[in-house]
């Protein structure tokens, strides 16, 4: 069952790293920077819908399960679930300042705003109740 949440992760992984990539899209410039656009988009969308689908063996497996029961915790409810919580706001105040401030560079800028994204998956993984089955279940 974990191959199926490092699976999960790598591809949530591999969605958010397109963001720090989008500097060089451009939909004006040249024909790479276009095509580079629609294959991020498409790796990102990729990339995210199979972090979910890879997720659902996890899911029939605990919902199968009748004697697992845990209670619902929003966040800090273990060690990687803190790390990524503080990834998190760590990510969105980089984001913006580097946003409001124009001498920022711009890879720093999508740098962070990577790292928001992907922490706030992660966030939602780690807090969630396939984690929390799994390592219950060793």
């Amino acid at each position: 069952m974990k191959k199926w949440l490092v699976l999960s992760i790598i591809s949530f992984f591999i969605s958010s790293m397109t963001i720090w990539l989008m500097p060089y899209v451009s939909f004006e410039g040249e024909e790479w920077q276009r095509v580079l656009g629609y294959v991020l988009g498409g790796i990102f969308w990729f990339g995210f819908f199979m972090g979910l689908l890879f997720q659902l063996p996890i899911s029939k497996k605990r919902k199968a399960d009748k004697k697992y029961t845990e209670k619902r915790r929003f966040a800090f409810s273990n060690k990687p679930a803190i790390f990524f919580v503080v990834l998190l706001i760590a990510s969105a105040v980089v984001a913006f300042i580097s946003f409001i401030t124009p001498e920022m560079p711009q890879l720093l800028s999508f740098g962070a705003v990577f790292g928001l994204v992907f922490s706030l998956e992660m966030h939602g993984l780690f807090n969630g109740q396939n984690y929390k089955y799994l390592k219950k279940a060793g």
